[in-house]
């Protein structure tokens, strides 16, 4: 009787540490993968850099830099806005922190030239999060603060976006108006230079297309005394074709040989700018 029991009580525990067992690696799984006890990540939500964004009144906005400057508790925004031929928006610029998107926040504009802006935010938390830069466009007789919610949202051109996971930090020690004007031409010939390259490029295809067709057309001609006439006269087309697609490309590259060009003297006039502007 007493090894029986025995035998029983060691059944009765190991079952008990199976069943925690199994009791533990059930709860494992489903509190660790439920977003019910673990909250997910927000996902990141941010303007992409030096990418021109259209908007749907024609304009063209483009984000060139975005810093925080943790110490000062300011966010700079560098951009730029192309008007649309017959365009007469002004520009009013609001900022919004995602966890009060009906807040909005005055924004200092410290530079304005020629479509291009830099703006700077003020007292940003170290926390902000996610934040958006408002772009509305009004006509000069309106005043935002004086528009219905309805007409607001109507005016708003494209909200620009940041996220404090990826923003740059740096040091907002200088507000020189000559300094911002740098920026931006350094940025410009960073663009004419990348642009440049792949005219280049594109050049570079046609001429090696224009080439294959001659070596086409030139074994096509040189077979032409060993064909029969029906074949000659077949072979003739092919030849005539290949001449009218030589034409069709030739035309083409001569303007991309023409924008090569004015990419060229507008890189170097900006290389100038830039050096007067170093001086």
């Amino acid at each position: 009787m007493r090894r029986q029991s025995r035998r029983r009580l060691t059944q009765n525990v190991s079952r008990f540490y199976l069943g925690l067992g199994v009791f533990f690696v059930i709860g494992f799984l489903f509190f660790g993968t439920s977003s019910f006890f673990f909250a997910e990540e927000v996902p990141v939500n941010e303007t992409p850099v030096n990418e021109a964004i259209r908007l749907s009144n024609g304009e063209v906005v483009t984000l060139h830099a975005w810093s925080y400057d943790m110490d000062k508790r300011t966010m700079r925004i560098r951009l730029s806005l192309d008007d649309a031929p017959g365009n007469t928006n002004d520009h009013v610029f609001r900022s919004v922190y995602k966890a009060r998107p009906d807040s909005e926040k005055e924004v200092v504009l410290l530079y304005e030239r020629n479509d291009q802006y830099v703006l700077e935010l003020k007292d940003v938390p170290n926390d902000f999060d996610q934040l958006a830069v408002r772009i509305y466009g009004l006509d000069e007789s309106q005043s935002l603060v004086k528009l219905t919610p309805e007409e607001q949202e109507s005016r708003l051109l494209t909200s620009l976006y940041a996220d404090r996971r990826t923003i740059d930090q740096a040091s907002h020690s200088s507000s020189d108006e000559t300094a911002f004007t740098k920026l931006f031409v350094e940025d410009e010939l960073v663009e004419t230079e990348r642009q440049l390259e792949k005219a280049q490029q594109s050049v570079e295809v046609q001429r090696q297309q224009i080439k294959r067709l001659d070596r086409d057309k030139e074994e096509l001609e040189g077979e032409l005394p060993y064909l029969s006439l029906d074949e000659q006269v077949e072979q003739e087309n092919e030849i005539f074709d290949l001449g009218r697609k030589r034409d069709e490309l030739n035309l083409e590259l001569e303007k991309l040989e023409k924008s090569v060009q004015a990419l060229e003297e507008k890189h170097d006039k900006l290389r100038v700018r830039l050096r007067e502007l170093s001086i």
